[in-house]
C-alpha cells in the first residue's frame, strides 16, 4: 500500500539570461479566517504582529472580518516572515493548534452535520471555492486507506512551507471536530524538505510525518471515513445548502481555474488528460473543449501552464532526479521530457540545474548520458 500511495497521488515565460522561470501574476484570494490564531502565536513568541502585517501591506483591521478576502500570496509571505521572526519552523503548525472548531462560516455548518467524514470532505470539495479559492483538494480511495490530497495554486517562487503546514493542520482539526480529539491520521506528507527540528510536527499530528514527498496530503484509514457522525443533522445540511448554493453560483471559479486545479491533482497520478479532467468537472470532453475554445485557449496550453509550475517545484528540490521530475510531470520517457523542457526553457534540464545552483547540479542527478 505504501508503494501505491507513492505512485499516486496565464502563460509562463522564462528569462533566458539566467535560466529562471518568470510566471505572470496568477494571484488568488483566501478568507482572512485563514489567519485565525496568527495574533495568538505571535504573542506566544513575543513578536510584533502589527509590524509583520504592515510588511506585507496589511493591518490588524483586516483580521476583524473573517469573510474578508486577502491575497493568497500575501498570506504565504506573512507566515514565512512570522516563522523567520519567531525562529519557529513550526509557526503554521502552532496556528493550527489554535483552531478548535470549523470556522468556515455557513460552509462549516454544512460540513459539520454530514453523516460521516467522507461526506464531509466531499461537501468541502464540492464547494471548495467558498472554502479557499487558492486550494485544490481531492479524496482518493487506496484499498484500506483514504488519501486527502491538497495543492496551493500559487507561484512556486512564493514561500509556501508554513501555508502548507497550516493547511494540513486545519484539515486534521476538521477531522477531529467530527471524530474527536483522540483521532489522528495514519500519515501526513509534504513535498517540501524537512525542517531541522520536527518535534512539534510529530507531536501535533500524532503520526509519522514524511517530507520531500511526491505530494502534499493526509493518509487516513478508510474505516474512519465511514464512522457515523453523532452530530449529523439532515435538516441543518439542507438549510446550509440552500444558502451556499446561491453563493457558489455568484462566486463560481472561472473555468480555467477549475481546469488548473484538477490538473494539479491529476498530474502526479499520470492522469492529467482532458477526458479525466472533464470527468472530474462533470462535463463531457467535447463540452470542455468548446468552453476552453470560448476562453481563447486549449487544454494543452493550460496543461503546460501547470506543468511549468510543477517542474519548477521539483527541479528546485535536489531529492528528485531529472527522471523522477519527468515522471511526476506526466512523461513516461525522460527523452520526451528533455525535449519539452528544451523547447519551453531554451536549455536542457541538466544545464538549467547547473546554472541555478551548484548544490542542485551535484545532487540527485541521473548518470551522465540520461
Amino acid at each position: 500500500m505504501q508503494q501505491a500511495i507513492q505512485g499516486q497521488p496565464a502563460q509562463w515565460g522564462m528569462d533566458i539570461s539566467d535560466g529562471s522561470l518568470r510566471p505572470p501574476t496568477m494571484d488568488t484570494l483566501v478568507r482572512t479566517a485563514t489567519l485565525n490564531g496568527f495574533l495568538n502565536v505571535c504573542n506566544l513568541h513575543g513578536i510584533q504582529s502589527h509590524a509583520l502585517l504592515r510588511k506585507v501591506g496589511l493591518n490588524a483591521s483586516a483580521l476583524v472580518d473573517p469573510e474578508r478576502h486577502i491575497s493568497a500570496e500575501t498570506l504565504c509571505k506573512l507566515l514565512d516572515l512570522a516563522s523567520q521572526e519567531s525562529g519557529s519552523p513550526a509557526f503554521g503548525i502552532q496556528m493550527a493548534q489554535q483552531r478548535q472548531t470549523l470556522d468556515f462560516g455557513i460552509l462549516g455548518v454544512l460540513m459539520r452535520h454530514q453523516p460521516n467524514l467522507r461526506d464531509m470532505w466531499l461537501s468541502a470539495i464540492q464547494y471548495r471555492q467558498l472554502l479557499n479559492d487558492a486550494m485544490a483538494i481531492s479524496l482518493e480511495q487506496l484499498g484500506e486507506l483514504s488519501l486527502l490530497r491538497f495543492e496551493l495554486l500559487i507561484d512556486s517562487r512564493v514561500p509556501q512551507r508554513q501555508a502548507y503546514e497550516l493547511l494540513a493542520g486545519v484539515m486534521m482539526r476538521t477531522c477531529q471536530a467530527m471524530l474527536g480529539s483522540a483521532w489522528f491520521p495514519k500519515e501526513v506528507r509534504f513535498m517540501h524538505a524537512a525542517p531541522p527540528e520536527q518535534y512539534l510536527h510529530k507531536k501535533f499530528f500524532g503520526c509519522p510525518v514524511a517530507f520531500s514527498s511526491e505530494f502534499n496530503g493526509m493518509v487516513m484509514r478508510a474505516a474512519d471515513m465511514a464512522v457515523p457522525n453523532p452530530s449529523a443533522d439532515p435538516e441543518l445540511v439542507r438549510y446550509a445548502e440552500s444558502i451556499v448554493m446561491p453563493m457558489r453560483a455568484r462566486g463560481e471559479s472561472t473555468l480555467l481555474q477549475e481546469v488548473r486545479k484538477n490538473i494539479y491533482l491529476l498530474m502526479p497520478l499520470e492522469q492529467a488528460c482532458i477526458g479525466r479532467v472533464a470527468e472530474q468537472m462533470h462535463l463531457s470532453t467535447r463540452t470542455l473543449q468548446r468552453q476552453l475554445d470560448h476562453h481563447g485557449t486549449s487544454f494543452s496550453e493550460v496543461l503546460d501552464t501547470v506543468r511549468r509550475n510543477l517542474v519548477l517545484r521539483y527541479m528546485n528540490n535536489s531529492r528528485y532526479s531529472i527522471g523522477q521530475v519527468a515522471s511526476l510531470t506526466g512523461y513516461s520517457r525522460q527523452a520526451s521530457f528533455t525535449r519539452w523542457f528544451q523547447t519551453n526553457f531554451g536549455t536542457s534540464p541538466r544545464q538549467w540545474r547547473q546554472k541555478q545552483s551548484p548544490a542542485l547540479s551535484g545532487a540527485a542527478l541521473p548518470p551522465a548520458g540520461e
